[in-house]
């Protein structure tokens, strides 16, 4: 497996490549083997931090460094209130393969023996949304949303700032001045004798 830059391969950056089992390999070589090759897999990794971001669509086996970036994003199992550890977990595609789900971390999670039958074997079902979100929903239409331990890529957008309604009239001082006081009138005094 050789581990190379896209812009590398297109001839626009000189970085080399590496070969895995040997080490670094100049960049012709990498081109000439990726031009020889009757086929390959793209994978996409953070530029900073070298993480894996997504694996071509056609790739069908999770690779050990998909299996480790899971791990540490789901910490247990993602059914909602299960903590069994990921580790002792199975990963699942979310859309199913066979309803060209990808393999890749966006469409991949970790499900306990028990929920991972559930799943597929229930009317329990589950959408995964950006930043490994999953959705479930019930038999019953209830909604559960359980977040990963560890979210892995672009940071959700934060919702909007929800501040004071607008007034439909400008406020102004007249509501702390006394508009207007009524004259007092002394009131008659009682008579000494009621006349009943």
């Amino acid at each position: 497996m050789i581990t190379v830059s896209a812009l590398t391969l297109l001839g626009l950056d000189e970085e080399p490549a590496t070969l895995e089992g040997y080490g670094p390999i100049s960049p012709d070589a990498a081109r000439f083997i990726a031009g020889n090759a009757p086929g390959f897999t793209r994978i996409l990794t953070h530029p900073d931090t070298g993480v894996i971001l997504a694996v071509d669509k056609k790739q069908q086996k999770i690779t050990k460094g998909m299996r480790k970036v899971l791990r540490i994003r789901d910490e247990t199992c993602r059914f909602p209130g299960c903590s069994r550890p990921a580790v002792k977990s199975d990963i699942d595609h979310t859309q199913d393969r066979q309803y060209d789900g990808s393999t890749d971390p966006d469409n991949l999670a970790h499900l306990c023996e028990g929920h991972h039958r559930l799943k597929h074997l229930s009317q329990w079902s589950v959408v995964q949304e950006p930043g490994g979100v999953l959705v479930w929903t019930s038999p019953g239409k209830r909604t559960y949303r359980t977040d990963p331990a560890n979210p892995i890529g672009p940071p959700r957008p934060k919702p909007p700032a929800v501040g004071p309604k607008p007034r439909r009239q400008l406020a102004d001082d007249s509501y702390l001045m006394p508009r207007h006081q009524p004259t007092r009138r002394p009131t008659p005094p009682v008579p000494e004798k009621p006349p009943f």
